[in-house]
């Protein structure tokens, strides 16, 4: 999930690069939460951790080296396939993060937390339904993204 404090940050480090951010900062504050129209601006100008992430995904996908990403894409409700791709997505995110400048900023836009609370909160209850509901949502951000990057993921 990228915050709104997350693109004001991200759009200070555009600035100090010579962008011009004014008017997606003008936007940005008057707003409770940020636009896909900012979060495209910041990605054009600075690709996003987290859009690198899925299209690395999506490209290991297509050369038919992982089922992640289509599992993540398509609707799954087998619970053994929703904790297995969330399991799988979260070690990913982990081997990914390893490399990034800011992997602290990585981890919660890639719902680092929220996937593995989801899964502690299975194995004590074994209710599937939290992890189904974090699988869609995390579908919706890779469709989002795919907007913000004009279909390139």
């Amino acid at each position: 999930m990228i915050t709104k404090n997350d693109c004001l940050l991200l759009l200070s480090e555009l600035k100090g690069q010579g962008v011009n951010t004014d008017e997606q900062f003008a936007k940005l504050l008057k707003q409770s939460e940020p636009t896909i129209e900012t979060i495209a601006f910041i990605n054009e100008n600075r690709q996003l951790d987290l859009t690198a992430f899925y299209k690395k995904l999506k490209k290991s996908y297509n050369k038919k080296n992982s089922k992640l990403y289509i599992n993540i894409v398509k609707d799954i409700d087998d619970p053994v396939d929703v904790l297995t791709t969330l399991s799988a997505l979260e070690t990913q995110v982990l081997l990914f993060a390893k490399g990034l400048e800011n992997k602290q900023m990585f981890l919660r836009h890639a719902r680092a937390e929220e996937i593995s609370l989801v899964l502690h909160n299975y194995f004590k209850t074994y209710d599937i339904t939290n992890c189904i509901k974090l699988l869609r949502l995390i579908k919706s951000d890779i469709k989002a993204l795919e907007i913000v990057d004009k279909g390139k993921i």
